[in-house]
């Protein structure tokens, strides 16, 4: 039995259903801000089901009295961070009802994420051809992104694979970390380190080279021993971590005047924060503190807020399903990256910033 077309479903029906005004769909499904994760992506749930379309999604010319099949899309995760992959979805969810597309979801542990490729492990949407096209969530071993991007479109939420043809959604690090470092110099900080690069994940090496370039715009000297790595697995972790080489070298850095730190991610952020707490230095007293990306990781309720950029995660996932239907309506184009914007979120671990 067909779903109703999209003219016979209105906001009304969608808001009744689910208890919520007829604004707070519209809103939903419309990707205004504002609506929390959870709500939108039960709206998007129930707006696709019931075969809802907003004005300008597309319907089947050839069979008007029913909607085009939808497409399939596959979001793989390896990522044990519901809460970021919530907000992700919850984008994709929204841009979904506009695009007729369906999407699957499927979870593995990131040291398991060669099982996708086996016969027997591997999604069962794989195994059917039902899947156009595939949305990367996290950082995948190449070898495997490599793989399922020769099986299908592909498109990576954040982490970049350069010198393949997966699409880049991503963030405009440049631009965020330009921010901070500019808010860090204005509030006087002259010796400014960044903490958390990793090699292996293309996010912290973009932040890194965004730091450097910010320090020379604003005339700051670049000294290598400011710069602090983590391992890999600290770099993956959803949630805080204990570094001790990576913490000594921070508070030997402290020692030779650094009194503050670009953090390259919010879970670095907030596993430096509550180291450098225990070591009794005070924030913004003694040291200033910014993370990034700080939505991405609940903040601990006893640590402070930490000055950060913030993202909007469902934009993010948004702007994956509209490049994924891109990619599938023209499957010759050039690979493509899309930034979208951070913006500076002021909290209680940097310096107030004198007026102007």
């Amino acid at each position: 039995m067909s779903r109703p077309r999209s003219n016979r479903i209105n906001l009304a029906a969608i808001a009744e259903r689910l208890g919520f005004s007829v604004s707070t769909v519209s809103r939903a499904l419309r990707g205004v801000d504002g609506i929390h994760p959870e709500t939108r992506t039960q709206i998007a749930a129930l707006a696709h089901q019931m075969g809802y379309i907003l004005p300008g999604g597309s319907a089947s010319k050839a069979a008007p009295n029913r909607l085009e099949a939808p497409q399939h899309v596959l979001a793989l995760s390896q990522t044990n961070s519901p809460n970021v992959d919530q907000r992700f979805m919850a984008g994709m969810s929204a841009a979904a009802v506009v695009s007729n597309v369906a999407i699957l979801s499927h979870l593995v542990a990131h040291d398991q994420c060669a099982s996708v490729l086996e016969a027997r492990t591997a999604p069962a949407s794989f195994r059917s051809g039902l899947i156009k096209g595939i949305v990367l969530l996290h950082r995948w071993p190449e070898e495997v992104a490599n793989a399922i991007a020769e099986k299908f479109p592909t498109v990576s939420i954040v982490h970049d694979y350069s010198g393949t043809n997966i699409d880049l959604i991503g963030i405009d690090d440049r631009r965020g970390v330009a921010e901070i470092v500019h808010h860090l110099h204005a509030a006087g900080h002259r010796r400014i380190g960044y903490f958390g690069l990793c090699p292996e994940m293309t996010w912290s090496c973009s932040r890194y080279a965004a730091y450097v370039e910010a320090l020379t715009r604003q005339n700051l000297e670049f000294n290598l021993n400011q710069v602090v790595r983590i391992d890999l697995e600290s770099a993956l972790s959803p949630s805080e971590f204990i570094a001790a080489e990576a913490f000594a070298q921070v508070t030997a850095q402290l020692r030779q005047g650094v009194d503050a730190w670009v953090c390259s991610s919010s879970v670095t952020g907030h596993s430096l924060c509550r180291y450098l707490l225990a070591q009794g230095v005070r924030l913004p007293q003694d040291m200033s503190l910014v993370s990034y990306h700080g939505a991405s990781a609940p903040r601990p309720l006893d640590l402070p807020a930490i000055t950060s950029t913030d993202v909007v995660d469902e934009e993010l996932g948004a702007a994956a399903i509209r490049r994924l239907i891109n990619r599938l309506d023209t499957p010759g184009e050039s690979r493509r990256a899309i930034l979208v914007p951070a913006r500076l979120a002021i909290g209680a671990t940097s310096r107030s910033v004198p007026a102007q």
